[in-house]
C-alpha cells in the first residue's frame, strides 16, 4: 500500500524539480542574453556624429534602443521574451533589462497550479574609448 504512494510522491518531486531547473536556465540564458546585448550596444551604439563634433565619447540612446531590440529579436529566446528595455544610463554606459516568459511542463497538469512564470535578467556594460 505504501509503494504506491511512495512512488507517486516521487514522479511528483520529479515533476517539480524539473519545472524548477527549467526555471533556472530561462533565467541563466536570459542573464547570458542581457550580458551579450549590453557589451554588444556598448561599442556598437557609439555616437559618431558627437564624436566628430566635439570629440565626447558617449552612446546613442536611439541607435541603441534599436539595436537592442534587433538583437533580442533574432536570439534563440525571441519567441519567450515578454519585455526589454534599452536604457543609456550615462554617456557611455548602457543597461539592458530582459524580461522572458518560462512555461512549466509538468505543473499545468495539477489543477490550479499555473501554466508558467517570467523570470528577469539585466547587465549594465560601460564602453571605454580604446
Amino acid at each position: 500500500m505504501l509503494m504506491p504512494a511512495g512512488v507517486l510522491v516521487v514522479l511528483l518531486l520529479g515533476a517539480i524539480a524539473f519545472d524548477m531547473s527549467l526555471v533556472f536556465l530561462r533565467q541563466r540564458q536570459a542573464s547570458s542574453l542581457a550580458t551579450d546585448v549590453a557589451n554588444d550596444l556598448a561599442t556598437a551604439a557609439f555616437d559618431e556624429g558627437a564624436f566628430r563634433r566635439d570629440g565626447a565619447f558617449q552612446l546613442d540612446p536611439t541607435r541603441a534602443a534599436e539595436l537592442g531590440t534587433d538583437l533580442v529579436a533574432v536570439s534563440d529566446l525571441s519567441d519567450l521574451i515578454v519585455d526589454v528595455e534599452v536604457a543609456v544610463v550615462g554617456p557611455d554606459e548602457v543597461t539592458v533589462r530582459v524580461v522572458v516568459r518560462v512555461d512549466y511542463v509538468f505543473a499545468r497538469a495539477v489543477p490550479g497550479a499555473s501554466d508558467g512564470t517570467t523570470v528577469t535578467a539585466a547587465a549594465t556594460a560601460i564602453a571605454s574609448p580604446g
